[in-house]
């Protein structure tokens, strides 16, 4: 169910256990980039502390990270395939917080775009 709901929005940056993978529609591609793993910090950082402007900025410095990270020709079938094999490999605590990254993602997804 987490794919699909992944698959539905654009790509995003998430810490998944001690990695980071831009994870949308069409990235499923892990990141090494520290300032954009940095700003994922800063994100979330601003987010609890209810900074809105801050966050507003960060969330969209994180989703030019992943448009600039899309690879041409784009190939769905491969992403959702890799996307799931990162899924099922997650232990059910990496899980549960990659869905609670995804789900801050959605709400400000209203708010920010």
């Amino acid at each position: 169910m987490l794919t699909e709901q992944l698959l539905k929005y654009p790509g995003f940056l998430y810490q998944v256990g001690g990695t980071y993978y831009y994870l949308g529609k069409w990235i499923c591609k892990e990141c090494t980039e520290t300032d954009a793993t940095d700003c994922v910090m800063m994100y979330h950082m601003c987010r609890s502390g209810q900074e809105e402007p801050d966050t507003c900025m960060y969330f969209n410095k994180i989703r030019a990270y992943s448009d600039f990270a899309l690879e041409a020709p784009c190939n769905p079938a491969k992403v959702k395939t890799d996307m799931n094999a990162l899924l099922e490999g997650l232990s059910a605590s990496a899980l549960a917080s990659l869905e609670k990254e995804v789900q801050c993602f959605a709400d400000d997804y209203i708010k920010y775009c």
